[in-house]
């Protein structure tokens, strides 16, 4: 003969079943926010694909502004003007009535 009634054991197992399911119901809710491919990750990846979607739209209007200057320097297409001023820069040539500014370095 057992100490519990039958009802108060049906009572345990049925308690002990709900708090197995409300445990694994809690475990795939966490993941479902908090795991790796959960909403919180998906909004700091969101914000990251942002963040280097523009990063390339400056990378490439960089790109197409040194295309278009290299196509200026093409010898069946040359900008004596670019290419005089580039001559300048690199070379550190200037003309006797030439203004120079010196701004100081990151600006």
């Amino acid at each position: 003969m057992s100490l519990y009634p039958i009802s108060l054991r049906k009572s345990f197992r049925l308690i002990a079943s709900n708090v197995v399911w409300i445990f694994i119901a809690g475990y795939f809710i966490f993941h479902i926010f908090v795991g790796a491919r959960g909403t919180v990750s998906w909004a700091k990846l969101s914000k990251e694909v942002e963040t280097l979607e523009e990063e390339l739209r400056e990378l490439k209007e960089e790109n197409d502004f040194l295309e278009n200057k290299i196509n200026f320097m093409r010898s069946d297409n040359l900008d004596l003007d670019l290419l005089e001023e580039e001559a300048q820069n690199s070379l550190g040539f200037s003309y006797d009535n030439d203004i120079i500014v010196l701004l100081p370095r990151g600006e």
